[in-house]
C-alpha cells in the first residue's frame, strides 16, 4: 500500500489521518520548551533521569510526534493543534515536539543511524521485520499490555510486530486493495444502472472488457495501472495471486524466489495484454499514484486499483466530488479471489524511555486509537467524522477493521452511520467481499521485490515483443542473488 508514505503515494497527511480514524477537537496552546526527546538514545534516557515523580506530580517528559501535518494542510494541522491542546490540558507535564518527517525507505536509515527518529513514528507492515532486526524500534510490551492492545487488536496483525513474546510496534490500521471507479467516466460511457451504480467486474476478463467499453465509448483509458516507485509490483501481486502464482517460499530454512512460474507468466501476460491487446491503459507507461490523482481528478480514466484510504486524498488533492467515487472487491482470476492486505504501524524510537512511551500512548488514546470504546476514543472518532463531512470526504464506507472488542466495533459503526453521506451501494461490494482471499505482503524484502517487478511491468508495457517468461526468469534470479541469498 509501495515504497513508503504509503508506497510513495505522495499524499497529504490527511490521508494517514483518516486511515487511522482518529483525532479530537479543542483549541491550541503552548508550553515551555524541553530538550529534544529523540536527538539520541542517550538524550532520551537522560531526559527522564533524576528523582522519581510522585503520583500527584509526574516528572516532565518531552515526546516528538512524527508525521505532523504540513502547514498547507489546514484541516489536518488544526486537528493536530487541537489534539496538542487537549494533551496539554489533560497531561500538562508532557511537552509535544512536532516533526513533519514521514516514513520512507530512502530517508529512514539516515534518520535512524543519526538518532533522529521521532519518539512516535509511522511505518508499514512490510518494513517491520527490517526495523526490528536493526534495533530501530523500542520494546513496547509493557505499554501494549497496560493499555490493552495485546488483546484488543486482530492477532494476525500483532504477529507482524511480535518477536519472542515481545512487541516492537503497534498496528494502527489495515487496508485491502480493491477496484476504484470514476463515476463521471462511467456515466459518460453509459455504464451506470438506474441507481447510478456500475456493474462491478467479477473476473479479470470482465475488468478488461469493461475497460474496453470505456475506451470505445469515451476515448479515455479504461484502466490505470502504476509502473514505478514500487507501486507496479505492489499492485501486480494481486493479479498474480489470482492467477495462482506466489513470490517467495521457504525451503529447508532458505528463502527462494518463485515468481517465474507459469502462473506468474500468465499474470504478467494479462498486464501486457491490457496495453497491446485491449489498448485500455494511458499512453504514459511510467506512472504512479500521483499520476492517478491527476487522472481521476480530471476524469481521464475509468478504473484503477485502489482502497478506502484513497478516497479522501482524491477529494482533498484531486478536488473530486465524494459522489463521483465507488469501490468494489478485486475481480477473481483463474485461481480464485486474492487481495493484498497491508497497513500501517506506529513504532517507537530506540532508547525511548518508559515515561516517553507512556506519554505517546496517552497521545494515541486521545487520538482515538484505543482497543476499547472509551469516551476519548469515541469523542475523537466523532470529531474526525465531523471534519470529514465538512471537507466533503465520503463517510460511511470503511476499510479493514483491526479491533476485536465487539463494543468498540459496534460503537464505531454507530457513529459512522450517523455521519454517512454517500450512496452505500457504491461501496457495498468492497465492504462485503473485499476481504475474500486476503493475502499478507511477502515476508522478505517486500519493497525490493516490488521494485524488481516494476522493471518487468515497464518492460512489457513499453515493448510489444517483450517475453514475460524471460523477464521473470531474470528478475527472479537477480532478486534471489541480491536479497534472498543474503537472508540470515
Amino acid at each position: 500500500m509501495t515504497t513508503a508514505q504509503r508506497k510513495k503515494i505522495g499524499l497529504s497527511t490527511a490521508w494517514l489521518l483518516i486511515a487511522a480514524l482518529v483525532l479530537s477537537a479543542c483549541s491550541g496552546g503552548s508550553k515551555e520548551t524541553q530538550p529534544s526527546a529523540t536527538s539520541s538514545p542517550t538524550a532520551q534516557a537522560s531526559q527522564t533521569s533524576g528523582s522519581e515523580p510522585s503520583a500527584e506530580e509526574p516528572q516532565p517528559v518531552t515526546i516528538k510526534i512524527g508525521n505532523w501535518p504540513k502547514p498547507n494542510d489546514d484541516a489536518a494541522t488544526q486537528l493536530f493543534t487541537d489534539l496538542e491542546q487537549k494533551m496539554n490540558e489533560k497531561y500538562p507535564y508532557v511537552t509535544i515536539e512536532r516533526d513533519e518527517w514521514g516514513y520512507d525507505v530512502v530517508s529512514f536509515l539516515p534518520k535512524a543511524v543519526s538518532g533522529q527518529l521521532p519518539t512516535l513514528y509511522d511505518s508499514f507492515y512490510t518494513e517491520a521485520d527490517k526495523i526490528i532486526k536493526a534495533n530501530y524500534s523500542a520494546d513496547i510490551t509493557d505499554m501494549m499490555k497496560k493499555y490493552g492492545f495485546d488483546t484488543g487488536i486482530n492477532p494476525e496483525l500483532l504477529k507482524l510486530v511480535e518477536r519472542d513474546g515481545k512487541y516492537y510496534g503497534l498496528p494502527k490500521d489495515g487496508y485491502v486493495i480493491g477496484v476504484m471507479y470514476n463515476l463521471n467516466v462511467f456515466k459518460e460511457a453509459g455504464l451506470l444502472d438506474e441507481n447510478g451504480v456500475p456493474k462491478f467486474p467479477k473476473t479479470y476478463e470482465e475488468l478488461a472488457q469493461t475497460a474496453v467499453a470505456i475506451k470505445e465509448k469515451t476515448g479515455k483509458p479504461g484502466f490505470f495501472f502504476p509502473t514505478k516507485t514500487n507501486q507496479g509490483g505492489w499492485m501486480f501481486m494481486n493479479i498474480a495471486w489470482a492467477f495462482g502464482a506466489d513470490f517467495e517460499e521457504q525451503v529447508d530454512g532458505k528463502w527462494k524466489a518463485i515468481f517465474n512460474s507459469p502462473e506468474a507468466v500468465q499474470a504478467l501476460q494479462y498486464v501486457k495484454d491490457l496495453k497491446w491487446k485491449y489498448n485500455v491503459l494511458p499512453d504514459n507507461n511510467l506512472v504512479d499514484m500521483n499520476d492517478l490523482l491527476m487522472s481521476f481528478g480530471t476524469d481521464q480514466v475509468g478504473m484503477a486499483f485502489g482502497m478506502y484510504e484513497f478516497l479522501a486524498p482524491l477529494v482533498l488533492n484531486a478536488k473530486m466530488s465524494k459522489d463521483s467515487l465507488a469501490l468494489s472487491a478485486l475481480p477473481a482470476g483463474p485461481a480464485g479471489s486474492a487481495a493484498l492486505l497491508g497497513g500501517g504501524l506506529y513504532m517507537f524510537a530506540p532508547g525511548s524511555t518508559p515515561e516517553q512511551q507512556d506519554a505517546a500512548f496517552k497521545w494515541l488514546d486521545l487520538r482515538g486509537l484505543s482497543p476499547k470504546a472509551t469516551p476519548e476514543a469515541l469523542e475523537a472518532l466523532e470529531a474526525n467524522l465531523k471534519i470529514q463531512v465538512e471537507q466533503g470526504y465520503p463517510v460511511g464506507p470503511h476499510g479493514l477493521q483491526i479491533w476485536t472488542d465487539p463494543e468498540r466495533v459496534a460503537a464505531e459503526k454507530e457513529i459512522a452511520k450517523k455521519y454517512e453521506n454517500v450512496n452505500m451501494a457504491l461501496f457495498e461490494d468492497y465492504m462485503t467481499n473485499g476481504s475474500n482471499g486476503l493475502r499478507p505482503e511477502p515476508p522478505v524484502n517486500a519493497q525490493e521485490l516490488y521494485k524488481a517487478l516494476d522493471v518487468v511491468i515497464q518492460a512489457v508495457l513499453t515493448n510489444e515483443k517483450a517475453d514475460p517468461q524471460k523477464l521473470l526468469d531474470q528478475a527472479a534470479a537477480e532478486f534471489q542473488r541480491d536479497y534472498l541469498d543474503k537472508v540470515q
